[in-house]
C-alpha cells in the first residue's frame, strides 16, 4: 500500500482471521479502540493516512470519543469504520465524511439497530478469543436455522428477542440452544447443535471484515500486529 499507511484498531471480530489478511504492508494493526487512541495518531504529528475502527473498548474505559474522529477528517485523514464499534461510529458521523462498510454498518444506517447488538465479551491479546456471541450473529445464524427448516420463523424471531433482553456476555451458543429447545421443543435441538459448525461462516462482524481486508490493494505480506482488550463493540 502506498502513502502514509494505514492504522487498524482490531480485537475479538479479527479472531480466527487469516494471518495474510492482516500482515499487510503499510498496515499496522493496533488494540481495540478506546478514548484517546485517534488523537494520540494526530499526536504524533506524521502525514494524514487511513484510520480503519473495527473494535473498540466500553464499559471499563472510555469509548472512541466522535469528537478525536472528526478531528482525523478535519486533518485529512480517511476513517473507515467496519464490523463492530467502528460501524456504529460511521453510522453516526457519516453525514461528517468517516466511511462505513459491510452489512453491520448498513443496518445500523438503515435499520437502527441497538449499540449492544456487536457487543461481545472476550479474552486478553493477542488472541481476544470471545467467551460471547455477538447478537447480530447469533440473528443470521437463526435466520440461517428458519431457511433451513430446522426452527419456524416464529420461533427464531422470539429466540432472538429472548436473547435481545439478555447481558451481552450471556449471549452464548449454549444459550441459543437451550431457548430453541424451550421455544421450539427438545428435538429441535440436536438438528440445531448440528448446524453449529456453520456458525463461523455466518458471522456478519468477520465476514464484514474479510471482505474490507479483501479488497483491491490491501494484500502485500508483511507482518504486524498487535493489542489488548477485554470488552468491545
Amino acid at each position: 500500500m502506498n502513502g502514509p499507511g494505514t492504522f487498524l484498531f482490531l480485537g475479538p471480530t479479527g479472531h480466527g482471521m487469516p494471518r495474510e489478511l492482516l500482515d499487510v504492508e503499510g498496515m499496522t494493526v493496533l488494540p481495540p479502540a478506546r478514548r484517546g487512541a485517534v488523537a494520540a495518531l494526530l499526536d504524533t504529528g506524521g502525514p494524514p493516512g487511513e484510520i480503519v475502527i473495527v473494535d473498540g473498548r466500553f464499559g471499563d474505559v472510555l469509548a472512541v470519543g466522535h469528537r478525536e474522529i472528526l478531528a482525523a477528517l478535519d486533518a485529512g485523514w480517511t476513517v473507515w469504520g467496519v464490523s463492530s464499534m467502528g460501524a456504529i461510529r460511521a453510522a453516526e458521523l457519516h453525514d461528517h465524511g468517516m466511511k462505513g462498510f459491510g452489512v453491520v454498518y448498513r443496518r445500523f444506517v438503515e435499520q437502527m439497530i441497538p449499540d449492544d447488538q456487536v457487543a461481545v465479551l472476550h479474552g486478553p491479546a493477542p488472541e481476544y478469543r470471545p467467551f460471547s456471541e455477538a447478537l447480530i450473529d447469533l440473528g443470521s445464524f437463526l435466520e440461517h436455522l428458519a431457511g433451513a427448516e430446522l426452527l419456524r420463523p416464529a420461533h427464531a424471531r422470539k429466540v432472538q428477542h429472548a436473547l435481545a433482553g439478555r447481558w451481552f456476555a450471556e449471549r452464548t451458543v449454549s444459550a441459543l440452544t437451550a431457548l430453541c429447545g424451550e421455544v421450539a421443543g427438545p428435538d429441535a435441538v440436536q438438528p440445531i447443535r448440528k448446524e453449529l459448525p456453520k456458525l463461523p461462516d455466518l458471522r456478519l462482524k468477520s465476514a464484514d471484515l474479510r471482505a474490507f481486508l479483501m479488497l483491491p490493494g490491501r494484500r502485500q505480506n508483511r507482518g504486524n500486529a498487535s493489542g489488548q482488550g477485554d470488552r468491545t463493540r
